[in-house]
């Protein structure tokens, strides 16, 4: 996949398709405005810490298109990177209507993912903010109005909102497509880019064979744009191989996990080698240390458990 750091590195990734404006406020996380011709949604809420300011990017950008409502909001996942800011934009909007699966309607309610979800947006606010900075993190409230099912569609208008069920990165997750526009907000079930080196690294928490399914429904999907997390719009050129990217990433991770166990490395070594192949220390620490381990050690698990049967 070398072939594409080219092209990445000439891509403008907040090039959005009409009618869709960025309004992350943040590092960390990202957000997405979606216009119709009737409703507005959004897609995703990022990081708690800087949701003030992500409040502010969203009454701006409303105002901007004659609108004083926000209707929906899409979450991929629960995840605190993705989910963040929900409660401050409900507290601005408290009639937008929340669209999320099922299992995360249920793991709102789950106290110990609450506090898993505060802890590391603790830990996000300090990393990019500094240990200065006095904003509040809250889980509350965080609520799941609208529970959608694969297929399920949501009119905006002269847009619809398709859930895609993309589990593999979390149970929870969910991808969503634009029609007719056939623009995918992709889930990191099918991976996140890594622009550097051209190619999809695959995100894989829960289940590798769901992963592979989310990641055909998404190739079946026929998006003419690919909206990656954390990053935002791949090359067009890429599109024909993003899936297949994340796939081989997959594989390729899961023979080194098999090749640390052959060795007769503990757990604890596996993660310690685990982290210094995959953490390049010459790059800026794109998410808190904490926030890496944690999907380290669910990679592995998940890994091993699936090399053993």
């Amino acid at each position: 996949m070398t072939d594409y750091i080219a092209a990445f590195a000439a891509n403008d990734r907040r090039a959005l398709p009409e009618g869709m404006v960025w309004v992350t406020a943040g590092e960390g996380g990202d957000s997405t405005l979606v216009f119709g011709s009737e409703k507005t949604a959004m897609m995703d809420c990022g990081m708690a810490y800087c949701a003030k300011e992500l409040v502010a990017n969203i009454e701006r950008e409303l105002a901007a298109h004659n609108r004083n409502t926000l209707d929906y909001i899409f979450l991929s996942h629960t995840h605190y990177d993705h989910m963040g800011a929900l409660p401050y934009v409900l507290d601005r909007w408290p009639e937008a209507k929340v669209c999320a699966s099922e299992k995360a309607q249920y793991i709102f309610t789950r106290p110990g993912a609450l506090k898993v979800i505060k802890s590391m947006g603790e830990n996000a606010k300090e990393l990019y903010r500094g240990a200065g900075c006095d904003a509040e993190i809250r889980i509350d409230p965080l609520r799941v109005d609208i529970v959608l099912a694969n297929g399920d569609e949501i009119s905006l208008g002269d847009k619809t909102v398709v859930a895609i069920e993309t589990k593999g990165h979390t149970d929870c997750s969910m991808s969503y497509g634009i029609d007719p526009d056939k623009v995918l907000f992709a889930s990191e079930s099918t991976g996140v880019v890594v622009p550097y080196g051209g190619y999809v690294g695959s995100e894989i928490l829960k289940s590798t064979e769901d992963a592979f399914t989310a990641a055909d429904r998404c190739e079946a999907y026929g998006a003419k744009v690919i909206i990656c997390p954390h990053y935002g719009v791949v090359p067009q050129s890429f599109n024909a191989v993003y899936f297949e990217s994340g796939r081989q990433d997959a594989m390729k991770k899961k023979a080194y996990i098999k090749e640390l166990y052959d060795r007769g490395l503990d757990f604890d070594q596996m993660l310690e080698e685990y982290k210094n192949h995959f953490l390049d220390p010459t790059r800026p620490l794109e998410q808190p240390i904490e926030a890496f381990l944690e999907n380290a050690m669910n990679t592995i698990n998940v890994m091993l458990k699936e090399i053993a049967e």
